[in-house]
């Protein structure tokens, strides 16, 4: 059970330090990219076999490693994006549910059975998405901007998810032990494009700043930890249809008692009715 707590609260801690990111004017993408490279180190020092070049460019998972280290430094600013506009709570349910993503894409590809539950949970979790996205405020005011990006972000973390589920199941890598190694990989690419970016921004006359270096530092350490405690979770119960729905709920609980502790964020009934729904989706997404 620690582990499950561990995850909940190391994950959930990445949606608060960005909303600390703007209030302490941090370079949202600089941190971004000093994060995946602390989370890339922390990875290489803890691998128990030193990665080899040559064999790692033969490797069939490396193609979707280099993708999902793409679709990582463009979800996750989206998702500082999200939390500083739009809200911790909808973002944290937003990437959540998105698991009904992945549900649909193994009925169609995988020809796996779907029931009546899982329709139910994705119908839910769609209708969990606009709720908690909605805004009381008059029409005039409405952003239609921040409307669309939990569900940009809610489209994008299903596809990652399809992308690294496929590539875990594809090649085996839990069972060959390679799960880290792929992590570290998909870590390097995002820091790697991230870097480049950078380059480019320094010489545009956007300075790295050291204050941007430390908070990535600050986030990258529980970005690495959520995962690692996650994975924890998947070895010490079997069954992953205990694991997902616990810690998706945990997760977009605690986020959105956190942002109304912490940052006295507003939730009207009909947002805190969509983070019910999301849970009860989450639930029957995950019954088998």
């Amino acid at each position: 059970m620690i582990y499950l707590i561990l995850s909940v609260l190391f994950s959930t801690s990445l949606v608060l330090i960005f909303k600390l990111f703007e209030r302490f004017n941090i370079n949202n993408f600089q941190a971004i990219v000093f994060n995946y490279i602390t989370a890339a180190f922390i990875c290489f020092i803890t691998l128990t076999e030193p990665i080899n070049i040559n064999s790692i460019t033969s490797e069939g998972w490396l193609p979707y490693s280099i993708m999902i280290g793409l679709i990582f430094i463009s979800l996750f600013n989206l998702i500082a994006y999200s939390v500083q506009n739009v809200g911790i709570s909808v973002t944290s349910v937003a990437n959540k549910i998105s698991l009904c993503i992945p549900v649909i894409f193994a009925f169609i590809y995988y020809g796996d059975s779907i029931s009546l539950l899982k329709v139910l949970g994705i119908t839910l979790a769609l209708f969990a998405v606009y709720f908690t996205s909605k805004n009381n405020e008059k029409k005039e005011s409405f952003n239609s901007t921040l409307f669309i990006v939990p569900i940009v972000l809610f489209i994008g973390s299903g596809l990652l998810d399809i992308i690294f589920i496929h590539s875990l199941e594809t090649f085996d890598l839990v069972n060959k032990g390679l799960v880290m190694k792929f992590s570290t990989i998909l870590y390097t690419i995002a820091a790697i494009i991230g870097v480049l970016v950078l380059v480019i921004q320094h010489f545009k006359s956007n300075r790295i700043k050291m204050k941007n270096i430390i908070a990535g530092i600050l986030l990258g350490i529980p970005n690495v930890l959520s995962i690692v405690f996650f994975l924890k979770c998947l070895n010490h119960y079997p069954e992953s249809s205990y694991v997902f729905p616990i810690n998706n709920i945990g997760i977009v609980s605690v986020s959105a008692i956190s942002a109304r502790i912490l940052f006295n964020e507003h939730l009207s009934k009909i947002n805190w009715f969509g983070i019910f729904i999301a849970g009860v989706s989450i639930v029957l997404l995950s019954i088998k």
